[in-house]
């Protein structure tokens, strides 16, 4: 998904005429000629959802695409003259620890969301993932080496065969980080995120991870579900593996950014993504699960009941943002 790929513009074409939002409930009904997207969505769900919503609305749309962390730290530096209407597709963490950038905004359809999947004020769900996998190359790892579970990885054998995003660059990587901190205890899970980093080849991007995976250049990948699961539909020789350690069914996160240029268009582009319209579009484009319980899921996705569960608590994710993320950087700088 090189929607990634660092302070890229993508600027799609819209229709000359500025057209009213007057489509299906839940739709903003407001003028606006262009809205202005952050996002680190996948390649497939921005090659969807983008020309729907250009057609429900008649809006132009531009695009910055980005990793979560690098689009945190645009918004940042952009603070005091926000150049963006709404971030799109992160880490809820980022957004959490950092809400004076944001607004806070309830669309319609709100009350169809997942009951627990919002938790905080300062966002709303995009889509619900299985954010914290492993992708193992079949080629690359014979079966009775496939890993099992997550200490498995701190193995030296695998040393520069494990392809890591990068807690700073990355939502979905340090969503990664902190389900092992979680599930180990701190003092535990530091210790084995440790050892695991010096086997992990860091990509600086959620797209080099799978891919580089798929391609063979590193025998496994940290990963999103959907992210391995497309590239399993394309062919590549890879295997999902679900830690029994435990990973988390999560969110991940869209927002109004504060003070934006266009805060009408932001929130139409909000209130579409969440209606059900938007949800199938997103569903159908990338096989990952809808916020909304009025949305069927996609139909290759495994029932999480099977799976060893063990979700993030997100106030403690949240209240341990910074600590945790200051000592990744001095790990990474080891």
């Amino acid at each position: 998904m090189s929607v990634r790929s660092h302070g890229r513009r993508r600027v799609l074409a819209a229709t000359a005429a500025t057209a009213a939002l007057v489509g299906a409930p839940g739709i903003l009904r407001a003028q606006a000629r262009s809205v202005t997207m952050y996002s680190a969505m996948p390649t497939d769900i921005l090659n969807a959802l983008v020309p729907a919503f250009k057609a429900k609305s008649g809006m132009e749309v531009q695009v910055v695409s980005a990793g979560s962390g690098e689009l945190v730290k645009r918004l940042q530096a952009e603070a005091a003259r926000p150049l963006a209407d709404a971030l799109i597709s992160v880490g809820a963490d980022g957004i959490d620890a950092n809400a004076a950038l944001f607004e806070s905004y309830d669309p319609p359809g709100n009350d169809k969301i997942i009951p627990g999947l919002r938790y905080s004020r300062n966002w709303i769900p995009f889509t619900v993932t299985l954010p914290a996998v492993i992708a193992v190359n079949t080629r690359l790892v014979p079966e009775a080496e496939i890993p099992t579970q997550w200490k498995d990885l701190a193995d030296p054998k695998w040393k520069g065969k494990v392809a890591f995003a990068g807690s700073d660059k990355s939502g979905s990587a340090f969503v990664q980080m902190v389900q092992i901190l979680h599930n180990e205890g701190e003092a535990a899970g530091w210790a084995l995120f440790a050892k695991m980093m010096d086997n992990f080849v860091i990509t600086g991007s959620s797209t080099a991870v799978i891919r580089g995976a798929a391609q063979g250049e590193y025998a496994m990948a940290l990963t999103l579900e959907d992210n391995a699961q497309r590239f399993i539909d394309g062919g590549a020789p890879i295997r999902i593996v679900y830690p029994k350690e435990g990973t988390s069914v999560q969110a991940d996160a869209m927002a109004l950014v504060a003070k934006a240029p266009n805060p009408a268009a932001g929130k139409a582009l909000i209130d579409y993504i969440v209606s059900p319209e938007g949800q199938g579009v997103i569903v159908k484009a990338s096989g990952r699960r809808p916020i909304r319980t009025d949305v069927p899921g996609p139909e290759k996705a495994i029932d999480v009941s099977r799976l060893a569960i063990n979700n993030i608590p997100p106030e403690w994710a949240v209240s341990k943002n910074k600590e945790f993320m200051d000592r990744y950087l001095r790990l990474a700088r080891r």
